[in-house]
This record gives structure tokens, C-alpha cells and sequence, in this order.
């Protein structure tokens, strides 16, 4: 019966085994940076780290006491990570290595497996510079996903330092954040990505239903082609002649040819210079009129377009406003 009875635990012992956590992601050659991310978790958390990362320390002939302690300490405490990397590998992987440190086994790993990591690292930087946060997204998602992006760099070897990594989540917002990115440089803050993320959470929460939307086209009707001319006066006292603009004639008319009155058999035409009748009821001037030959003629009755732009802070509005020339109308429902 005493064969049957389980060894007693080592002393200091916890619940927590190297070899366990290892075992669910064992090297098989394709899957080295995973199984790389793994291990440093699990040493981190025994702070075997440094094992993996840095070698033996130098000892000459006149190193001490100490130095001495030190190196065999570090020697053992590789040699046992060693141990635990290997058994976290397939067999055909054991086969390669034997009598190494965990320094030594790393390195080795990692100039096998090197084209793998270079391919994914290209694939992770090309997913980084294409990430652009799309107008509606959360930005805590957006922000979380840089964020997965630039760890997995970190894992792979690539220093990304934390002002490069707050550069690029900003580069990468839409356009609604343009103010609080200009706000941040300004104040030169240096923030990590966590209160970064942070920061954004709030701004997004600011922003609200208070954006800027495309402005709802206006538009003025007026009559006429032209403006209407201002008859000038002279200066000066008493009465003055009446000057009125060119209206396209063939000639100029001058007042002090052709007397004015009131009654229409007394008026001589300006178009024809007939009397008894005044130009708008002048034969000839309708008939050339509706055959074209007129220049200048009058755009009574035509209506021109105008299209204002309006910009609005709330809500879009498809109103539009139409102008006959008495003032500018704005309303925001028809």
C-alpha cells in the first residue's frame, strides 16, 4: 500500500504549473508566436522573464563570492525553463535541441521561425494603416481594435513607442473628432492609449446629435432679367430735363425732339417717330418685336432664379424658399 500513497508536495508550492499552461499551446513549427506570447505569460507571472531575454552573466577570476552565487542561481533557474520549453514542444521539435539554456533555446527558436514572424508582423502594419475609424462607429471599438493591433506588434519585437501609438489612433479618427484633436496638441497632453480611450469615450459622449449636416439650398424668384435703372435728375434749380437710359434703340432719343403728352393722338413715336400713337402700341416696334429684330428688349414677365445656401447646426431641412423680390424669406417647414 505504500507504493500507492502520492509523494507529498514541495514546499512553497502553488497551484499554478508552468508545464500546465504550456501544454494547451505546444510548438509544432507553425505556430510560433503564439506559442512564444504564451510563455512569456507564464514566465511573467513566476518573474522568470529575464531567463529567456538576457544570458549568463560574465564571470572572470576575480569575480566574488556573490557573482558566483548569482551565476549558478541563474544557470539552474535557465536550465529548468529549458526543461519546461522543451516539453511544451512535439517530439519531432525535441529531437533538435539538447544541453541548452533558455536563452540559448530561444534564440535558436527564433531564427527558425523568423520568415513566419516577418510575415505576420507585415500583415499586422499593413491591418494598422488601413484601420480608419467609418462615420457611426464607437470609437471605444475602433480605439480597442488600434490597440490589438499595436500589442501584437509589441509581441513581435517591433518597439512602438507610446507617443507613435497615440499619433496614429488620432490620424486614424473621422472627421467629428478633428476639434479634439486639435484641442490635445494644443494642450500637449501625454496620454497612454488607456487614457486615451478614455478621453475619446467622453468626447464621443459630448458630441451628442450636435453635428454638422450639408445646407439646405434656398431659393429667391425675383421678376425681370435686369435690375430696374434709376432715372437720374440733374442738379441744380428748377426743372431739368428727364434723362432716361439706354433701352437697346437703334438711336438715341433725346427729349427735346419730341415733346411729351399725355393724350396718345398728340404722341409721336420713339420707335417710328409717327404721331398718334406711343412706342408700346407702335405696329411696326410689335411686329419686330415678335419676329426678334428688336435688341434690348424689355424681360418683363420673365422670371429668374436665384440659389442662396444656408447652413443649419440641427436637423437637415429640405425647405425652399422662393423670393419675388420683396425680401428674403427663410423657414425651416413649408
Amino acid at each position: 500500500m505504500g507504493d500507492n500513497i502520492p509523494p507529498p508536495p514541495p514546499p512553497n508550492s502553488n497551484n499554478f504549473s508552468l508545464l500546465s499552461m504550456l501544454s494547451r499551446e505546444k510548438l509544432n513549427g507553425s505556430n510560433f508566436l503564439d506559442w512564444s506570447q504564451a510563455l512569456r505569460i507564464a514566465l511573467r507571472y513566476e518573474d522568470k522573464e529575464y531567463l529567456i531575454d538576457h544570458d549568463l552573466p560574465y564571470l572572470d577570476e576575480e569575480c566574488t563570492e556573490e557573482e558566483k552565487k548569482v551565476y549558478n542561481d541563474h544557470d539552474t533557474e535557465s536550465r529548468k525553463v529549458a526543461c519546461i520549453m522543451m516539453a511544451s514542444m512535439t517530439s519531432e521539435l525535441q529531437k533538435s535541441f539538447d544541453n541548452v539554456g533558455s536563452f540559448e533555446l530561444m534564440g535558436l527558436l527564433r531564427e527558425m521561425f523568423q520568415q513566419q514572424a516577418r510575415q505576420e508582423r507585415y500583415e499586422v502594419v499593413e491591418s494598422l494603416m488601413k484601420c480608419k475609424q467609418s462615420d457611426g462607429a464607437s470609437v471605444c471599438t475602433h480605439v480597442r481594435k488600434m490597440k490589438m493591433y499595436i500589442d501584437r506588434l509589441i509581441n513581435l519585437g517591433v518597439k512602438v513607442p507610446n507617443e507613435l501609438a497615440v499619433d496614429m489612433v488620432l490620424y486614424s479618427l473621422n472627421g467629428s473628432f478633428k476639434q479634439f484633436i486639435v484641442n490635445y496638441n494644443m494642450n500637449n497632453f501625454e496620454k497612454s492609449l488607456i487614457e486615451l480611450h478614455g478621453m475619446l469615450r467622453s468626447a464621443e459622449a459630448s458630441l451628442g446629435k450636435t453635428q454638422v449636416v450639408n445646407p439646405a439650398p434656398v431659393l429667391a424668384i425675383r421678376e425681370g432679367g435686369h435690375k430696374k435703372k434709376k432715372v437720374s435728375h440733374p442738379k441744380g434749380k428748377g426743372k431739368g430735363k428727364m434723362v432716361y437710359p439706354n433701352k437697346g434703340q437703334k438711336r438715341k432719343i433725346d427729349s427735346t425732339e419730341i415733346a411729351p403728352t399725355s393724350d396718345p393722338k398728340e404722341a409721336v413715336c420713339f420707335y417710328c417717330q409717327e404721331k398718334g400713337h406711343w412706342k408700346r402700341s407702335c405696329p411696326k416696334y410689335l411686329e419686330d418685336l415678335k419676329a426678334g429684330k428688336v435688341k434690348g428688349a424689355s424681360s418683363s414677365g420673365i422670371y429668374s432664379i436665384e440659389i442662396h445656401s444656408t447652413s443649419t447646426f440641427t436637423s437637415i431641412s429640405n425647405s425652399w424658399v422662393l423670393d419675388t423680390g420683396c425680401g428674403t424669406h427663410i423657414c425651416s417647414n413649408l
